[in-house]
């Protein structure tokens, strides 16, 4: 999607300077979360949605932790898939959705899941979707 902030249509020619406008490609990239714990990424242009898989080992944790937490194999385990917000991101929907999926699958910490647990057995677990997200480094 073209976006520029306050402009319905985008304008052609010259800025005052003689330069030509240039147009700024954006995209919108949004994560999906089994509770607090991210598994996909999705971004969106003009040119339509793409989605990517987060690394095997983000599934393979939220497996881990419904059965810890007892939602899974329920009702409870289906109905925790959410969408978090959708943000603007320059450029275009693949460059967005590498971009982030990289920036998880590197950054999330390898030990999630017993983080996970640890907050869990001490009450101090927050399930909402992007409630570690901090924990990304």
């Amino acid at each position: 999607m073209l976006y520029l902030e306050g402009v319905d249509a985008l304008p052609t020619g010259r800025m005052a300077t003689g330069k030509p406008f240039q147009r700024v490609l954006m995209a919108k990239v949004r994560t999906m979360y089994w509770k607090e714990v991210p598994v996909q990424v999705q971004a969106m242009d003009d040119s339509g949605p793409i989605s990517r898989q987060l690394d095997d080992r983000f599934q393979q944790g939220v497996d881990s932790i419904s059965m810890f937490d007892g939602s899974g194999g329920t009702d409870a385990y289906l109905e925790a898939w959410e969408w978090g917000d959708y943000a603007e991101v320059q450029g275009s929907a693949e460059e967005a959705v590498t971009a982030m999926a990289d920036r998880l699958n590197n950054g999330f910490p390898r030990d999630f899941v017993a983080r996970v647990r640890k907050l869990h057995d001490t009450g101090g677990r927050d399930p909402l979707p992007g409630a570690v997200d901090h924990w990304n480094e």
